[in-house]
């Protein structure tokens, strides 16, 4: 007695002489997919520009209160972003504001380079006008000259 194939059998049968074929297109498919998606995407926007031009050819006053929706739009959209801008601009300033308070309180109500209420006076030991920083020409090292000949000058 004969054993018929089951359909699980014949369909394998079938997919094993075919497998490489499809195995060859599926390949290709995934190389040429970018190429073909750039095409089409492509393609689609020339489409929606031509259906666009046409539109809005036939009809200029369409396209007239398109454009001045934008400019609406456009114009909203700055004069939130102005109302922003000052709102950010007023809360930096109370908190440089603040921020002075605070370091008024700790100093106890008096400025950097003030003297203090308590009797404490400034150093007499730095005259008023000097200054680190600028330089001083009546202090400083200067190195000695150097010259070829020791007792005097060259010539």
């Amino acid at each position: 007695m004969l054993q018929r194939p089951s359909y699980f059998q014949m369909a394998w049968a079938y997919v094993a002489s075919i497998g490489w074929y499809v195995i060859a297109l599926l390949g290709i498919a995934w190389y040429t997919y970018p190429y073909i998606q750039d095409k089409y995407t492509k393609w689609k926007m020339k489409r929606d520009e031509e259906e666009y031009a046409a539109k809005y050819h036939k009809n200029p006053d369409l396209l007239q209160q398109r454009l001045s929706g934008l400019e609406a739009a456009r114009q909203k959209m700055q004069e939130e972003y102005q109302k922003a801008a000052i709102a950010a601009k007023q809360k930096e300033e109370e908190r440089k504001q603040k921020k002075q308070e605070e370091v008024s309180n700790l100093l106890g109500g008096q400025r950097c380079g003030e003297a203090s209420t308590s009797g404490e006076s400034k150093s007499k030991s730095l005259k008023p006008e000097y200054k680190p920083l600028m330089g001083d020409s009546s202090r400083g090292y200067r190195p000695p000259k150097h010259s070829c000949c020791k007792k005097s000058g060259c010539g």
